[in-house]
């Protein structure tokens, strides 16, 4: 319960949400055994885990901890309500990695730093998403790096299971290797994903995704406006405070923070608005995800401004040919 109640592991290391193994009947398994982890999709071995501990939960009180809600309308809530009352704890092995056709670009934190090394990198912003590309992302992105006067750009969507509506795993990866051919700056942005899901936490996921990308060998990471955050269960600027409760000493990672993001037509360009509250001209413009998803299912290119016309022709390409672009 320290990871709840004090954002912290018991021996003081920052570390805001629990990684469990749920089950909904630990049956006759004892501590002490050694328990096989089994993919059901595959039926092969993937793990080890050393059980330590076995306990009961209350879900209700968890949940209030963790999400700030108990509420099914959150889809965190909701997964974790779905699974098991019980949790297994206890050291894990691997055996051997799942299969994914995402694997070229699975790479490990080991991997990914020493690339870092070899192009020498010293200073890195890290960017993640669970969305396509869009030019308020490049802007952000380009920002930070200049921001934080950074060496490299490291961008890492994540590919793992997605609520209703989320852009396919595959759709992220097509349109990031278009970035990465013809429009990011040579040499100055490394791609890569991670096998992860959201569990849309808010402030607490916030630091959580920032501590992922130091141990990647980010120095610096974007955090933006709700980041990681769903519908109305978080105040905008609540990812963002948070990050006020440590020091940069003993995050180890220094953010770099945005607010919302407009086009201006007048000047053709994007603009960081400062502030949280959205006192920006009214000519200043924005397209909601829902907006987007809207235009793309009726066939509708967003204006150029907002999106690539070549990430949006790869997008419309795919619904035309009748292959799913959203999750459903």
């Amino acid at each position: 319960m320290s990871v709840l109640d004090n954002m912290r592991l018991d021996n003081g290391i920052i570390w805001t949400i629990p990684i469990i193994l749920q089950v909904k009947n630990p049956g006759d398994i004892k501590e002490g055994e050694e328990i096989i982890l089994i993919n059901e999709k595959d039926n092969e071995a993937h793990a080890i885990l050393y059980l330590e501990e076995i306990y009961q939960v209350d879900k209700e009180i968890i949940a209030k901890k963790w999400f700030e809600t108990s509420s099914l309308e959150h889809p965190g809530v909701k997964k974790f309500f779905e699974k098991g009352d019980y949790i297994l704890g206890g050291k894990i092995d691997l055996i051997k990695r799942r299969k994914s056709v995402n694997k070229v670009y699975e790479l490990s934190p080991k991997q990914i730093r020493q690339i870092f090394s070899e192009r020498g990198w010293s200073s890195v912003v890290g960017f993640h998403t669970r969305n396509v590309i869009h030019r308020s992302h490049e802007f952000i992105q380009m920002d930070a790096f200049k921001k934080g006067n950074c060496d490299g750009l490291f961008v890492q969507p994540i590919v793992g299971k997605k609520k209703k509506g989320d852009f396919e795993s595959s759709i992220i990866i097509n349109a990031y290797e278009k970035m990465m051919k013809e429009f990011y700056p040579k040499g100055k942005v490394l791609f890569s994903v991670l096998a992860t899901y959201s569990r849309y936490g808010g402030p607490r996921e916030a630091i959580f995704t920032a501590l992922v990308r130091k141990n990647f060998g980010c120095s610096h990471f974007i955090v933006g406006r709700d980041h990681t955050g769903v519908g109305n269960f978080y105040s905008p600027d609540a990812s963002h405070k948070i990050f006020d409760k440590f020091t940069k000493e003993e995050l180890g990672i220094i953010p770099i923070k945005f607010n919302e993001v407009f086009y201006s037509p007048e000047e053709d360009k994007y603009i960081h608005n400062s502030s949280i509250q959205n006192n920006f001209d009214e000519k200043n413009i924005q397209i909601s995800g829902t907006q987007a998803r809207e235009m793309f299912l009726n066939y509708i290119c967003p204006p150029t401004w907002f999106m690539r016309p070549e990430i949006s022709q790869i997008i419309l390409d795919r619904i035309r040919k009748g292959k799913r672009v959203f999750v459903e």
